[in-house]
């Protein structure tokens, strides 16, 4: 009785948690506006669903490979901005759930504990968070991408530990090639990522049943044919094209800057979760722990590292594709914290202090990051308003504020798409192009009295 009551206290406090979370990350979500590829978006090509799959097609043949999650941001985008809020609230919440359900070893039911430190990780520690999960263009890339193929690789997964209650064999197959396909049709790192989780969870079945199942093939061979697709899209070579023109070196020089710059994302985004990995690793083994029964700690940091310098074959990968591998090290380092043996009583009071602490950290950072975004589209509002009323009376050509510096966040992507003083810039020629003006210039808010 004891421990049925432990499981259900167990059970509240974990959807307790996951329901905080979903508010947390709604009301960032609806404080974000829409910006950069949002206000560029033409609603009126699209008639019917035919129009989707055809404006597709020209972005696969012309720009990138990306289907799958460039069809998701195209649904999104003619929809108001709150249907798209709810809905990667949601999907925010599915990637820390698949996360969590990732993690195996030393893990309780309902642990909530665990599944609290796999959301302060993706808060504090995800990878250009405003652009990957508050963006509605960069979340419909990354964080999607990230919840279909983690999806895949947590199924498969699944199915191979619990292959004996397998009853519709063929059902699977059809079902895991037409996942594993979706998935490999994502994004080019994490989608190849994925796939190292797919044919090693597939080697340790095999490792023990000495035989492969065919739904195994199909789920592998949809994946891998996804993939394809997708990096061999015409797009791809036209875009790489473009980006390699702006490369400061060609032939191998150019792979050697690469390597440089991915050493540095590396650094900046992995090595702080890399580095509890190998200290917690090397405790274990010192304390008689085989590396072989470390593998499920080993294996996602193996296949972050890998996704990150899978990026030397993209001419200037933008920060925001190393999301991926932050999920990938995330996962690896939480499975390591809770492969900290419970005899260990001075390691489990850093492990459950350090988590009050960091939820007290987070508690802070969120309210101080939550009222620069309300600022921020306080700001935007008023912006927005004026450039209404100036075009209402006739004014085309417009001075306007810029953003205050002084509310500038690590949760919001405006300030790299804001107007500025140069008026062929980037963020001025999206405003004038979104409001129909003939001319937009910005000015620092600090002078804005003048005007």
């Amino acid at each position: 009785m004891k421990k049925e009551m432990s499981v259900k206290n167990r059970r509240i406090l974990f959807y307790l948690t996951m329901g905080i979370g979903f508010i947390a990350i709604l009301l960032y979500n609806f404080l974000t506006p829409n910006m950069s590829d949002e206000l560029q978006f033409d609603s009126s090509v699209y008639h019917t669903v035919l129009d989707l799959f055809r404006e597709e097609y020209k972005n696969y043949m012309t720009w990138n490979g990306r289907s799958v999650v460039q069809l998701i941001m195209r649904c999104f985008l003619l929809v108001p901005k709150p249907v798209f809020d709810i809905c990667n609230s949601a999907c925010f919440v599915l990637l820390t759930l698949l996360m969590y359900w990732n993690i195996r070893g030393g893990r309780k039911t309902y642990d909530f504990a665990a599944y609290a430190l796999v959301n302060l990780l993706v808060w504090s520690l995800g990878v250009s968070f405003d652009q990957t999960v508050l963006w509605e263009s960069g979340a419909c890339n990354y964080l999607w991408g990230a919840v279909i193929i983690l999806g895949f690789v947590t199924v498969y997964r699944y199915f191979t530990e619990h292959a004996d209650k397998i009853k519709h064999s063929v059902l699977l197959a059809v079902g895991l090639f037409i996942f594993g396909l979706l998935g490999g049709w994502c994004n080019e790192n994490t989608s190849g990522g994925g796939f190292l989780l797919v044919l090693y969870f597939t080697g340790v079945y095999y490792n023990k049943k000495k035989k492969l199942a065919p739904w195994m093939a199909a789920g592998m061979a949809g994946m891998l044919t996804g993939l394809v697709f997708m990096v061999m899209a015409p797009g791809n070579r036209i875009r790489g094209e473009v980006l390699r023109e702006a490369e400061e070196h060609s032939g191998i020089l150019a792979y050697v800057g690469r390597f440089l710059k991915i050493n540095h994302a590396v650094y900046a985004y992995l090595f702080l979760m890399l580095t509890i990995v190998i200290l917690i690793l090397t405790f274990l083994i010192l304390k008689g722990k085989r590396i072989i029964e470390l593998t499920d700690i080993v294996i996602y940091a193996v296949v972050s590292i890998a996704s990150s310098y899978a990026l030397i074959f993209t001419p200037q990968p933008m920060d925001r594709a190393y999301f991926g591998a932050g999920i990938f090290m995330m996962i690896a380092c939480v499975q390591a914290i809770w492969y900290i043996p419970k005899e260990e009583i001075y390691l489990n009071a850093c492990r459950y202090g350090g988590l009050v602490a960091f939820l007290i950290w987070m508690f802070f950072s969120y309210c101080a990051n939550g009222a620069d975004l309300m600022r921020l589209r306080r700001e935007i509002n008023q912006r927005e308003a004026y450039i209404l009323e100036q075009k209402a009376q006739g004014n085309v050509n417009l001075t306007v504020p810029m953003l205050s510096p002084d509310f500038q966040t690590k949760y919001s992507f405006l300030f790299l798409n804001d107007v500025d003083e140069d008026p062929e810039s980037w963020g001025c020629s999206i405003y004038c192009q979104y409001y129909g003006l003939e001319g937009l210039v910005g000015v620092p808010r600090s002078e804005w009295n003048e005007y």
